[in-house]
């Protein structure tokens, strides 16, 4: 069994002799190529999110978010596709519905297929996006969710709706589709200046029916949220992959000003995991504690979430300026790791980390 130290080091290396060299050509394909995710499948990395079964390691969340921000600075639209994959692979881990996930989790957990999911809409208060309304057998869906990664990528597809009969208690439901040719199902482009190859798409929805058998769980929505909003405020790990890489191409050029940002902005990168490894083992207990204590936390991650976005902007600047005129040509990494900086100031938004990055600003 592959230990999480080594697995870490199989996802930076893939991140710098698989993903990396060929970023650049995988950002701006009609449809991501799949060589970087089938070179982490084969490297074991499709299951951490997967049960500690047939020989998968149990990570701490610190190496987890490292080995994410590994991939994350080698290739960004092949890690978009690849980490979304694992929020289903973990809702499949911990579902009721162990028949379908005996059924999916093997093939997820080894990467021979990819899946793709649709929730962000969920977050937004209000109407629901996508209505979940219980049907025989199963549940209708109809609504809009405006964000969907992976179309045309993942074979299996995760869709959240809400229901909306009782609006003093809600439901989140969460049902697994096929990823293409759904009837009741259609995908339109979004035409996006960063991670266009990772076929994220707006769903629309109407009447598309689920049995049963293919629904993942149902479950209060407040308390859904209440675990996401603890989960989305410290942050994407990637975009700390993201600033070590503009870090490590800027050490790289000659000129001694370039090297000497680099040698300041890699003491902050140092800090920023410091305080992700403080921050991490609170998350988890936030259930635990009085709301109070619950804000508290919470303020402090979205805090260190907006510190990390500033980082990463600050670094793919410097390494931008060095550049020159050249850094903007679309060949070149540097317009690049500048485009994916900025995406995860919106990605994973929730209220606290959106407040966090004003006050920030």
């Amino acid at each position: 069994m592959p230990s999480g130290p080594e697995l870490l080091e199989r996802a930076q290396r893939i991140a710098d002799d698989v993903l990396f060299p060929r970023a650049q050509e995988r950002d701006r394909a009609a449809l991501l190529p799949t060589d970087g995710l089938d070179a982490l499948a084969e490297a074991g990395l499709f299951g951490i999110a997967g049960p500690p079964t047939e020989g998968r390691p149990v990570l701490d969340f610190g190496t987890a978010r490292r080995i994410m921000a590994a991939v994350g600075s080698g290739c960004g639209a092949t890690f978009f596709v690849w980490v979304q994959h694992h929020g289903v692979v973990r809702s499949l881990t911990s579902s009721a519905n162990t028949d379908l996930a005996v059924r999916l989790l093997p093939d997820l957990c080894r990467g021979a297929r990819v899946a793709g999911i649709a929730f962000a809409h969920v977050r937004r208060p209000g109407t629901p996006a996508v209505r979940a309304t219980r049907c025989d057998g199963g549940w209708r869906l109809d609504g809009h969710a405006p964000w969907a990664t992976s179309w045309g990528i993942a074979e299996r597809f995760s869709v959240s709706a809400v229901t909306d009969d009782d609006p003093t208690d809600r439901r989140l439901v969460r049902v697994m589709v096929p990823g293409h040719d759904v009837p009741g199902l259609t995908a339109t482009p979004l035409h996006l200046p960063v991670f266009a190859s990772t076929g994220t798409m707006a769903l629309d929805v109407d009447g598309l029916e689920v049995f049963d058998a293919d629904v993942v769980d149902v479950q209060p929505l407040a308390t859904w949220r209440a675990g996401d909003r603890a989960s989305a405020s410290v942050g994407q790990p990637a975009v700390l992959g993201v600033a070590d890489r503009a870090i490590r191409l800027l050490s790289d050029r000659s000129d001694a000003d370039a090297r000497s940002a680099a040698e300041r902005l890699r003491v902050e990168l140092d800090a920023a995991w410091d305080r992700d490894d403080e921050l991490l083992p609170a998350l988890p207990t936030l259930a635990q504690l009085d709301p109070g204590d619950a804000d508290d936390v919470i303020a402090a991650a979205s805090d260190h979430r907006a510190a990390c976005l500033h980082l990463a902007r600050r670094a793919t600047s410097a390494f931008l300026a060095a550049s020159g005129g050249g850094g903007m040509d679309l060949s070149h990494p540097a317009q690049r790791l500048t485009r994916e900086a900025d995406f995860y100031v919106i990605q994973a938004q929730t209220a606290d980390g959106r407040a966090a990055t004003l006050r920030s600003s």
